[in-house]
């Protein structure tokens, strides 16, 4: 899969080195945080490729994929077998495990990251109902992503973020009338975001003016996880933006350092984190993913709440 991490700024950014190119866009759409167009070519043997891992994102994923559908696996084991669901318009849903891709000889699309409490007026449904790991465009968001999806493989790669982004704009005046989530929600994602994940769940859902059983009910009402799962996304994501950082600086990882910014207690504990959302430590990622990460993919995310 190409970049799942937003980048931020206005306008247009363009990453390339051995043949990948990344071209990033910021609409004005709300709730939208960035417009990837890529295209690439693979060096070296497929069967030396390790997979793409989808790594889970405090963001929604939606892929209009050109060259060929995606293949995506929710294990290594489907993922070597070529086993998974492919998708021409692939939606991704708050999911708290990695997508194994393939990573063909050739890769062609359009990616947006969309914030999952902007699901509802935006996509027409709340974060909660994406179920699947990942599901096709078409099955959830009607027709009129069949018909993107026809729109964007026979443009130039240049015009076909601006059609992405002209078909969430139709969306989200077709459902912009729809009531958002509950403030309390809406409230308790600021204070986490702010606070890298770190916040307590009680003192979250105190300053909301919930207990916390409450508080994690609305939430995996609106997303489909709880709020302690929803605090550990965003701690892991704050330590994984700022090793991606550190990569694409060409500095050493010191992995000690980032465990103890972020508030894990040691190095090992950040290592876990690693495998439960990415299924590899952080080293293996970095080594899997830098040409990606050199290439402009995988830019930190920024703070998009509605």
């Amino acid at each position: 899969m190409p970049p799942t991490e937003p980048g931020e700024g206005p306008g247009e950014g363009l990453g390339q080195e051995s043949g990948i190119t990344f071209l990033r866009r910021t609409p004005a759409l709300p709730g939208v945080a960035a417009v990837y167009g890529y295209a690439g070519v693979e060096v070296g043997s497929r069967s030396r490729r390790p997979p793409h891992r989808g790594i889970p994102s405090t963001l929604l994923t939606v892929v209009v994929a050109v060259d060929a559908p995606l293949l995506c696996s929710a294990t290594l084991e489907e993922w070597a077998d070529h086993r998974g669901e492919t998708h021409a318009v692939c939606l991704g849903g708050f999911q708290l495990q990695p997508v194994y891709l393939q990573r063909p000889d050739a890769q062609e699309g359009v990616q947006v990251a969309v914030h999952p409490l902007a699901a509802r007026r935006l996509l027409g449904l709340p974060a909660s109902a994406l179920t699947e790991l990942t599901q096709e465009g078409g099955g959830v968001l009607g027709p009129s992503m069949r018909r993107l999806h026809e729109r964007v493989v026979s443009s130039p790669p240049a015009e076909r973020p601006l059609l992405v982004e002209e078909a969430l704009s139709a969306l989200a005046s077709r459902h912009g009338r729809r009531q958002g989530p509950r403030r309390e929600v809406v409230g308790a994602w600021r204070l986490l975001e702010r606070s890298g994940g770190r916040m307590r769940v009680t003192d979250t859902a105190s300053a909301v003016g919930l207990t916390s059983r409450h508080l994690s009910s609305l939430m995996k009402a609106e997303l489909g996880i709880g709020t302690k799962e929803l605090a550990d996304l965003m701690r892991f994501e704050s330590a994984h933006s700022e090793l991606v950082e550190r990569a694409r600086r060409g500095a050493a990882p010191r992995l000690a350092d980032l465990a103890h910014t972020h508030g894990y207690a040691d190095h090992a504990h950040l290592d876990r984190a690693y495998r439960r959302f990415a299924g590899t430590s952080p080293t293996e990622w970095l080594a899997e993913e830098f040409r990606n990460i050199q290439a402009g993919g995988h830019a930190p995310a920024r703070d998009l709440s509605p």
